[in-house]
This record gives structure tokens, sequence and C-alpha cells, in this order.
């Protein structure tokens, strides 16, 4: 999560160290996740896109109040930031990649991994833009302004976290959380449902001190989720494995050199677009453009989950009350 939704998406870290560091607070919306998943019986990909924008939500609503404060662009955030870390970084990067790792698809994870280096070479170029460069945000996240990497840094960027995300998937085995079922009551809650959810109430009353419709807009927000997610409990099959078991095991080592590729054609993309040089024009357009696209999807795929998720709750309401009403021969 760190890995994409920071390191490769906003801007390069200073220090290992705070890679780390935000890997902490990332913790809390991949924790709130899993619980999810759990809670509600998340049993295939269609249903893990009701998970994600809450994902969005926490990361952008508890670990930072953006989703509050963002003007003009309030309507418009849900929608980014539910692809931004909800759709790319927790579907794609944790479950999707570890899914294509347990199955061993080599050629598969070899065009992911390139595809991954050559957008993030792309998006690292629009940095170079004075509006990023002088970034008030960034200047106070790094201790001063952004500092413009050239071909060589990157490069070395590049491959540091690369292998920070290989090593990352190599260790994620002997920590994913063990088969099992959550009864679906809050009087059930393990401890650590209980602390991820004290976590993120806590970070939101916090917040309402900053912003004082914090709590109403997070409950609006994570309560179309959540009831997409009970419409999709109940017509689920009681017995289906959830994602969580579906992904458990750990992978092995050889699974893991296609994710290599990432580092050389992230390095090679960036070093082309810096010797094209691109105008400011040029990367206004690409990093604009590339937010849209976002946004579109994030928004077209979020309501589709919850519209599926009602279709399926409607029909299966329906048949149960044809039979109830049907004849006894």
């Amino acid at each position: 999560m760190a890995v994409g939704s920071e390191r490769m998406f906003w801007f390069w870290a200073p220090g290992l160290a705070e890679l780390f560091e935000v890997a902490g607070f990332y913790a809390i919306a991949t924790a709130a996740a899993l619980v999810l998943i759990r809670r509600f019986n998340v049993t295939s990909w269609w249903s893990l896109m009701l998970v994600a924008p809450v994902v969005a939500f926490v990361v952008e609503g508890v670990i930072t109040p953006i989703i509050y404060t963002g003007g003009p662009f309030v309507p418009v955030f849900p929608a980014w930031f539910t692809f931004w870390h909800g759709m790319f970084s927790l579907i794609g990067l944790v479950f999707g990649v570890r899914s294509l790792l347990l199955r061993e698809a080599t050629a598969r994870l070899a065009a992911v991994s390139v595809a991954l280096g050559g957008f993030w070479a792309l998006w690292s170029a629009t940095l170079r833009l004075p509006e990023n460069v002088d970034d008030i945000e960034m200047e106070e996240a790094i201790g001063g302004p952004l500092q413009v990497l050239d071909q060589g840094a990157f490069a070395r960027y590049a491959v540091g976290i690369t292998a920070v995300f290989i090593v990352a998937h190599a260790l994620i085995g002997y920590v994913w959380p063990k088969p099992g079922r959550s009864s679906g009551r809050i009087g059930s809650l393990g401890w650590r449902e209980r602390a991820t959810l004290g976590l993120v109430v806590t970070g939101v009353i916090i917040w309402t001190f900053v912003v004082p419709w914090a709590i109403p807009m997070f409950a609006l927000y994570c309560g179309i989720q959540l009831k997409g997610l009970r419409w999709h409990r109940a017509v689920v099959d009681p017995s289906a494995v959830s994602l969580i078991d579906q992904l458990s095991g750990r992978v092995r080592l050889r699974a893991l050199l296609p994710l290599a590729l990432m580092a050389p054609a992230a390095a090679g993309g960036y070093a082309l677009l810096w010797e094209l040089d691109p105008s400011d024009q040029v990367l206004r357009v690409i990093m604009y453009g590339t937010i849209a696209i976002q946004g579109i999807v994030g928004f077209v795929v979020a309501v589709l989950a919850l519209v599926r998720a009602h279709r399926l709750n409607s029909s299966s309401a329906s048949s149960t009350s044809r039979r109830a009403l049907s004849p006894t021969r």
C-alpha cells in the first residue's frame, strides 16, 4: 500500500525511514480492509470493489483530513481516492499481484510489472512541474522543495523501491490472516478488529476538532459502502471462501523474479522522458488527464459494484418472496 499510494504515486521518500513510517499509517487502512472482507464474506473481485472506497476514505479521512478539506473538489475526491488507494494500491498492488504470485503466472506478472514501471515513469515526470516542485504540502512532508531527480538518481530510487516491494510480497505470506470466518456480530469482534475500529474512530474524532463536518461526512461515505456490503453478504453463499482465504499461502521466491522488471521499465521510461524534455503544457495534460481518467474509472466502478450488489439482493429477496407465497403441495 505504501509503495503504490506514496512512493510510486505521490513523491519520492527523503529516506528509507520515512517509507516504513508511512507504511505504519497505511497498516490501519489495510487492516480495515481485511476486517471488512472477513465480516462481509467478500469472496470475489467485484465485491472487493465495495471495500476499496472505504480504504480510500480511511487513508484520506483518518490518516489525513484531505477528503474533508477539498473545497470545490470535495465531490471529486472520493472517486479519485477510490481509484488511487483502493483500486490501484489495495486491489492492484496487494491483492492482484499476490494472486498472480501464488499462481506463478510469470508472463502476466512480467507484463504487469512493465506496465507499472511505465506508468510510474510517466507520472513521476509530472513532478517536474513548477506547481509540484513548490507545493506547500510536499515541502512540509519532505522538509523543503521537491527535488527533481535526474535519470541516474531516479533509476537508483526505482531499484530501491522495487526491492522493497518484492521483499514485502515475499514476507507477507508469513503474516497473512489465517483461514476463518467472523460471525458478523459486533459483540464477536476480536481484539484486532476492535483495535482497528478504535483507531479509525479515534482518527475521525481528532480531525473533527479541525474540520467540524468530518464525522458526518466520513459516516456518509462509509455508510454507503457498508450498505452495499450488507447487500452482498445477504446473497453470498455462506460456505463460499473469502478472498483472504483464497490468497493464503506463501509465495515461492522464483515467482517474484518478474516483479524486478518494474525497476528498469520505470528507469528507462523516466530517462526517455527526461531526454525528450516535454513542455510544461504537455506534462499538465498528462497529469490532469491521468487524474480525470482515474476519477471517472473510480466513480463508475464503485457505482457499478453498488448497483450489482443491490440488484442481486433485490433478486434474491424477490425469489424468497415468491417461494413463500407459492401454494404448498
